[in-house]
């Protein structure tokens, strides 16, 4: 899976690759968020798997990093993980 993510990631750092399957023809730090919302729905509601797959993998890694965020917890209504405490007994 993790060798999947980095050819996925590669072929969407390289232009002419990023261009081509993803639509998005600037570089990711110019693209418009526009671009990016219409790449990615593309990419869900493709019609090949792959695409469909890679959309999903990149969805869970974003999930992932904002509900892992402690940032993110308050808008979330998430108070953080329980204290367990130091006690000493």
């Amino acid at each position: 899976m993790r060798k999947e993510l980095e050819e996925l990631f590669s072929l969407l750092a390289f232009a002419p690759t990023r261009c081509l399957v993803a639509g998005v023809w600037s570089p990711w730090p110019e693209a418009a968020r526009e671009s990016i919302a219409a790449f990615l729905a593309r990419w869900r509601a493709s019609r090949f798997a792959l695409l469909r797959s890679a959309y999903g993998a990149l969805h869970q890694i974003i999930f992932g990093a904002w509900y892992g965020n402690p940032r993110a917890w308050p808008a979330i209504g998430y108070p953080g993980p329980p204290s367990l405490g130091t006690g000493n007994s």
